[in-house]
């Protein structure tokens, strides 16, 4: 029997020593590990009847192409202000580093003769950069459309690996899963620092067709009320996903109950400080 958190754990440490680059790591900040995006890729492929060795090196590079995406997005969400020389060459360095980490998952892919999966993620790639434009734009009108556009930049590369695979029980699990980890870092962000896109983008669903003398207060009010509805809605949607979770599984449903459990203590919280 597999013992899974070792080999989770060994999975993890790979990809971020295949990660690391001296020189990069002297001006931007470590790359991090999606642990939710590996469990649950980790248990795809242990669902299928997959090489250990093919497996790792598509769990490798799927997670590779995840530190791209997040590496690429800190160049569009950071250093505001003046561009000062240092200020320059750290965006510069950082959008060489999401390209490093990008060679290094065709490199992955490419020594093991498949080019079918560089097609998959390749796929997964330009699905997530499209709606990542739809959210940052800040046009979205409506609930469905933000729920969908999230869980597309969220799932997408687990998604298309279940897909390929013909598998629809990890297609859900991980939309749902993903989607649910989303909105509770999203509302953990805006209450510590007041920032959220999510935020952004419901406030500005809330306020479609709405009158414009209402209070600022209240309109914030209306936009917690209806994260906080999601959050529900979508914890439910998980616990629905997780039963088509196979038993062998245990670290993914291990996984789901520490996200729910965490959303449940957060709504909790946010009621007694109401």
């Amino acid at each position: 029997m597999l013992n899974i958190t070792n080999d989770l754990r060994q999975l993890k440490q790979t990809i971020e020593t295949k990660a690391q680059h001296p020189y990069l790591l002297k001006y931007i900040q470590k790359p991090l590990v999606d642990e939710n995006k590996l469990i649950l890729l980790w248990g795809l492929f242990n669902d299928l009847d997959v090489l250990n060795e093919e497996r790792n090196q598509y769990i490798e590079s799927t997670m590779l192409v995840q530190i791209a995406l997040d590496t690429h997005e800190i160049v569009s969400n950071s250093f505001d202000g003046p561009e000062t020389p240092q200020v320059l060459k750290n965006r510069q360095l950082q959008v060489l580093a999401g390209d490093y980490y990008s060679g290094l998952y065709y490199q992955g892919l490419a020594s093991i003769g498949n080019i079918e999966m560089i097609r998959v993620l390749s796929s997964a790639i330009k699905k997530i950069n499209d709606n990542k434009i739809i959210l940052y734009q800040k046009c979205i009108s409506d609930l469905p459309t933000l729920l969908n556009t999230l869980k597309a930049i969220e799932s997408s590369l687990v998604y298309k690996m279940a897909e390929y695979y013909k598998r629809p029980d990890w297609m859900e699990i991980s939309e749902d899963l993903l989607l649910l980890n989303r909105l509770q870092t999203e509302k953990t962000n805006y209450l510590l620092t007041g920032q959220s896109i999510v935020f952004d983008n419901m406030r500005n669903i809330i306020d479609e067709g709405k009158r414009n003398d209402v209070h600022s207060s209240e309109k914030e009010e209306r936009v917690r009320i209806e994260i906080d509805r999601c959050l529900r809605d979508v914890s439910k949607a998980v616990e629905l996903s997780s039963r088509n979770v196979t038993k062998k599984n245990e670290e993914i449903l291990q996984r789901v109950s520490e996200i729910l459990k965490q959303t449940k203590n957060q709504a909790n919280s946010c009621v007694k400080e109401g």
